[in-house]
């Protein structure tokens, strides 16, 4: 597998697994697939997953903590989001961290790799 660098995450993978499928918002699959799906891509050299609560309602992460039982194998890198919406300037640092909390339980870890801000804007189309 080619491997990119990628700032202070190190040198990852040049693809990634994403969460959606992980947290079965494509279409009937079953916990045991995805965690079979997860240990599978690691397998392939994948080394970077990104995923994020909203994913399945937390069932991405939860399919990555089963999988790895809070050991992450040697180089992989885990990424995850919060939707932070709009809130008034004093509760983003709670939402925040409460975001990240709830997913380091899910993912049973103690650290995530990279934390991103999510969107559900949906875009609007240039003419």
């Amino acid at each position: 597998m080619r491997a990119n660098p990628f700032g202070s995450l190190g040198t990852v993978s040049a693809l990634t697994l994403g969460g959606g499928g992980l947290g079965m918002l494509w279409g009937a699959t079953t916990f045991d697939e995805c965690v079979a799906t997860v240990k599978d891509a690691a397998d392939a050299g994948i080394t970077l997953l990104d995923l994020a609560p909203r994913y399945g309602d937390g069932k991405a992460e939860r399919v990555v903590g089963e999988a790895f039982g809070g050991r992450l194998p040697a180089g992989m890198r885990v990424t995850t989001k919060c939707n932070l919406g709009n809130p008034p300037a004093d509760r983003v640092g709670r939402i925040l961290r409460q975001s990240i909390v709830a997913s380091l339980r899910l993912l049973q870890l103690d650290r995530i790799g990279l934390f991103f801000l999510h969107s559900d804007r949906k875009s609007t189309r240039l003419n």
